[in-house]
């Protein structure tokens, strides 16, 4: 099969949405599948983890919807398509209805139920996901639900992981891009704890490195900072607890069994982090806009000092994500054909 993907990625709207469209593709690579892009991104570092695997299109940064809807068309054309995997929330019921009209096989993935789907197939991996209500055409497929969670593979290497009985290492990760620069206050709203590391991840879209080191630095805290590393499994691998946004990367700590506790950074994330705190997986602390970092010190606090409550969340976080979510869904895809 030949598969398009329409995915972006920039400050405003983070990198998680082409993450795991990445993981989706290197499984269909895997299995002889031909996967392409179709984006709007303009950062480097991106754009060369997208040209290292895939065909990339760049389109015009500034075309509006149907001036997008019809690049993605003819690329498609021309490349003899098989399946479009819609991932980005700027997509609406015309965008896609205009894609089954040219009878293309449609996947959206997609973290809300917002529109009317004119898809083939609907991927909501969020937890959660069976209880909201979407409205479909008669033909419409759904794939709810973690057990489709889309993890990368370098990630798919929980085996190796050790659990310790005291925590050495704590991870603060707040996806590709932070605006606002919250990770800056969580290291100052925690650097009094004693005896742990912090492993501070960034992505390619922040713009603080600079502020962020010259701060490590100046306190002399025990923090490492790094910036976008390809061994990302080596620092799960590694860590006993993580700081989190409430989007994909909390599937990867549960898949890991990693306790983590979440800061949740927009509305739609708000939902699965109330519900990854109900089933004892992730202990929620409220929105950023909100925050009480005196809060979050304490929860902090609570779970590196209990032991049992640690395991309960690493446990239940297994239990939900098991890693097979591209697997199953790309079997249904090729079953679909």
């Amino acid at each position: 099969m030949n598969i398009a993907f329409r995915a972006d990625a920039s400050e405003s709207i983070g990198i998680g949405h082409l993450i795991r469209c990445l993981a989706l593709a290197e499984e269909l690579k895997n299995k002889n599948h031909s996967c392409f892009f179709v984006t709007k991104i303009q950062n480097k570092d991106l754009i060369e983890r997208i040209e290292k695997n895939h065909k990339h299109l760049q389109i015009n940064p500034n075309a509006n919807l149907e001036q997008d809807n019809k690049e993605l068309l003819n690329f498609s054309n021309q490349n003899k398509i098989d399946w479009i995997i819609t991932d980005h929330y700027d997509i609406n019921s015309e965008y896609i209805q205009k894609l089954k009209n040219k009878n293309y096989n449609v996947l959206s993935i997609d973290d809300n139920a917002i529109i009317s789907y004119h898809s083939d197939i609907v991927l909501n991996q969020n937890i959660g996901a069976e209880k909201l209500k979407y409205s479909n055409e008669e033909y419409t497929k759904f794939l709810l639900g973690p057990k489709y969670a889309l993890i990368r593979n370098q990630l798919l290497v929980r085996d190796k992981k050790t659990q310790r009985s005291s925590v050495k290492k704590i991870l603060i990760m707040l996806g590709g891009t932070d605006e606002d620069n919250i990770i800056l206050k969580i290291i100052k709203s925690i650097k009094e704890i004693k005896d742990v590391e912090f492993l501070v991840i960034i992505g390619p879209l922040n713009p603080h490195y600079n502020e962020l080191k010259k701060y490590i630095d100046s306190e002399k805290i025990n923090v490492k900072l790094i910036r976008s590393p390809e061994n990302l499994a080596d620092f799960y691998l590694d860590s006993d607890i993580a700081i989190s946004a409430g989007g994909s990367s909390c599937y990867e700590f549960s898949y890991f069994g990693i306790p983590n506790i979440i800061i949740t950074l927009a509305k739609n994330q708000v939902k699965i982090a109330k519900e990854l705190d109900r089933q004892k997986i992730s202990i929620y602390i409220g929105d950023i806009q909100k925050i009480d970092f005196n809060n979050l010190r304490k929860k902090l606090k609570e779970l590196i000092s209990n032991s049992s409550i640690r395991n309960t969340m690493s446990k239940n976080g297994k239990k939900l994500v098991d890693g097979k979510g591209k697997e199953r869904t790309i079997d249904f895809m090729e079953r679909f054909n």
